[in-house]
């Protein structure tokens, strides 16, 4: 007796790979950059929103009877804003035909896919988070939405707090072999007494700058170094202080050293929309397939007088 076996299988309700994941793949694209590992993330932005802050002017009196009002609590805020950016890309399998890659598509002359999606995301999440990075820290005012923190940690004053750039440490040189220990120490030195005891001080320059910091570190015999770490896995300390010394890549080229709460960085983000993602997908009215990407990205100091930098660019 002859059996019929019905093989034609209804794929119509799953997605590719990219798609079922698109929202996973662009949170950590923005997410899981050197910077936003430590700052403080906001999300839920859309366009703008405001960092509420509080302080307070403690007044403390004589125990004497009487009521004498003093003192203040003082709330105010600091906007946020966020750009919005998107990635748009077409890939057309039939200009795979007569190239080796044209083995590895699915058989047919209407393919749907192309090779090696999941590689391609892969690629696509490290070089936004990239491009991220490197806008979190180099944004101008003049083109975008929002002033990157270089931008916002731009010298004002010379040596003194200021509105807007915090502290400026003058006289202050490029980073080099032999003096980064010393240069690092100018900017502890200059601690405001009210953030002396936080525990998130960070540290902020180049790789450069911090490959020279870490030789220095090292011919001062300050170190201890598994070599079972890797470079990014090495967390350095500052000699007899709890303040993270960490490189970043959106100071990259740059000689800015920064020294700050990590608490009051503000990284704005959306990603509680179904719109950011990294998707691909095939347009059947275009033949090919498509990479798109939607994400929003914005960044704010809180405290701009506790920024202690080396004025430098």
């Amino acid at each position: 007796m002859n059996k019929k076996y019905d093989f034609g299988f209804n794929l119509s309700s799953l997605s590719t790979y990219t798609d079922e994941v698109g929202g996973e793949l662009i949170r950590r694209a923005i997410l899981e950059g050197e910077t936003a590992k430590i700052i403080t993330v906001q999300p839920g932005i859309k366009g703008s929103q405001a960092i509420n802050l509080l302080n307070s002017n403690l007044v403390v009196q004589e125990g004497t009877c009487g009521w004498n009002s003093s003192g203040s609590t003082i709330y105010t805020q600091r906007d946020i804003a966020v750009c919005q950016y998107k990635v748009n890309e077409s890939l057309c399998p039939a200009d795979l035909n007569n190239y080796w890659l044209g083995q590895l598509l699915t058989p047919g002359s209407t393919p749907e896919t192309v090779p090696f999606e999941q590689q391609i995301s892969e690629l696509k999440v490290a070089q936004i988070s990239q491009y991220v990075e490197n806008l979190m820290w180099g944004a101008s005012s003049a083109t975008t939405c929002f002033s990157g923190f270089k931008e916002l940690f731009a010298q004002q004053g010379s040596g003194t707090t200021t509105v807007t750039g915090g502290i400026v440490v003058t006289g202050q040189t490029a980073i080099s072999s032999v003096s980064a220990l010393t240069q690092v120490d100018a900017l502890v030195e200059q601690i405001p007494d009210d953030i002396v005891d936080r525990t998130d001080l960070v540290i902020f320059m180049s790789h450069a700058n911090y490959r020279k910091y870490l030789i220095n570190y090292r011919t001062a015999n300050y170190y201890h170094y598994n070599p079972e770490n890797s470079y990014e896995d090495f967390k350095t300390f500052h000699p007899a202080t709890n303040i993270l010394v960490h490189p970043v890549g959106g100071l990259n080229g740059s000689n800015l050293v920064v020294l700050v709460p990590a608490g009051y960085m503000f990284m704005g983000v959306d990603l509680l929309s179904d719109q950011e993602s990294l998707k691909m997908f095939y347009s059947v009215d275009f033949d090919e397939v498509r990479l798109r990407s939607n994400f929003k990205i914005g960044v704010q100091n809180a405290w701009p007088n506790f920024v202690i930098t080396n004025g430098l660019t």
